[in-house]
């Protein structure tokens, strides 16, 4: 029998490899709290294995929710029991970047974290992430739809940096979450035609059911082509890409109207290098923005639109695991079809 002062956590050493592992369960010190996991969304960005090979063996995950198990000395705020959702990264608010408003660009942001992460039955929250980014769920807010408060919060962001004008058409390419989450939040906004691309026809289905004006499958479909007969013979007045590859980039630039703007949403792997013929750059005067994470502000505006019940969690949510699934979820991910959003249970889905 397990010893009391053990969980189980979910190692990643890679993504056909995570195995279920024991570890102590955190020590807090003041300032802090300790967690009981309740549920933990997977992002995409843990199944990039040239991101993550430097850090195996890890335990991932970083958009849980769950119940305060106990807190340190100091802390005011909260108290055993309240149901919470935990951002695994904040700024220090006082430098460079904070002072701008650029806090994912902060030197503290990515050094912070909670340990070991969110594929565990518990975890340690650091005094800082108390402090700025630890929110109480709101009445009504599952602890299910509270993970998707960090990955939508990104996009939110990449919107505020790429605001819409009323009636512009958009483009979205790559309908798995994270364009689903764009498109859930942009149909909240004044723009027109909103225009999904996907390889897959299942992901472009739920696309429509969210929303979309209209899909496009690449395989299918010459997407420029598309775009222009749908959209009076122009180009998206703003396209968001949500794949993390330069061809993906790519044809978001040829589907941008000129003077448009283009925000890039994914990251693809170090050292590729995107060929861009820079005159006729220049002279479309097509604006590029990418965007990092997500911070404070963000997750508190999301998780302010699932209490008001403006965005529908439930509708992203598409597969659930045990702990032991996770290596079962980072492959059905990979697959890029009939998926959206899997989410783990270090307790178990029927705890």
């Amino acid at each position: 029998m397990m010893s009391e002062k053990k969980m189980r956590v979910a190692m990643y050493y890679k993504n056909d490899d995570v195995r279920i592992e024991e570890q102590p369960i955190p020590v807090i010190g003041p300032g802090e709290i300790l967690v009981k996991t309740e549920v933990c969304g997977l992002c995409g960005g843990e199944t990039m294995e040239w991101y993550l090979k430097s850090r195996a063996p890890k335990v991932l995950g970083h958009e849980p929710t769950g119940v305060i198990a106990k807190v340190g000395d100091g802390v005011k705020k909260f108290k055993e029991g309240d149901r919470v959702f935990v951002h695994h990264h904040v700024p220090c608010m006082s430098c460079h970047f904070c002072h701008r408003g650029r806090y994912t660009l902060c030197e503290q942001f990515s050094k912070t974290n909670i340990k070991p992460g969110g594929f565990a039955e518990f975890f340690r929250v650091p005094a800082e992430i108390v402090r700025f980014d630890t929110l109480l769920l709101s009445e009504g807010v599952t602890f299910e739809a509270g993970t998707i408060i960090e990955p939508m919060a990104c996009t939110l962001k990449g919107i505020r940096q790429t605001p819409p004008h009323p009636g512009d058409t958009i483009a979205i390419i790559g309908a798995g979450f994270m364009g689903m989450c764009y498109l859930q939040l942009l149909t909240l906004t004044q723009a027109g035609k909103i225009i999904v691309l996907d390889f897959s026809d299942w992901r472009l289905e739920r696309a429509r059911e969210m929303g979309a004006t209209h899909t496009l499958n690449p395989k299918q479909q010459n997407p420029l082509e598309q775009l222009h007969e749908i959209n009076n013979g122009r180009g998206a007045d703003a396209v968001f890409v949500t794949a993390g590859s330069i061809a993906a980039w790519d044809l978001g630039l040829q589907l941008c109207e000129r003077g448009g703007q283009l925000h890039l949403g994914a990251p693809p792997p170090p050292g590729d290098i995107w060929p861009i013929d820079s005159n006729a750059l220049y002279f479309s005067e097509v604006q590029i923005n990418s965007s990092f994470s997500a911070h404070h502000v963000d997750t508190q505006s999301v998780l302010d639109l699932l209490a008001a019940k403006r965005v529908d969690a439930e509708a992203l949510i598409t597969h659930r695991f045990d702990l032991d699934g996770v290596e079962e979820a980072i492959s059905l991910l990979l697959k890029a079809d009939a998926s959206l959003k899997s989410l783990i249970y270090p307790w178990g889905i029927n705890n």
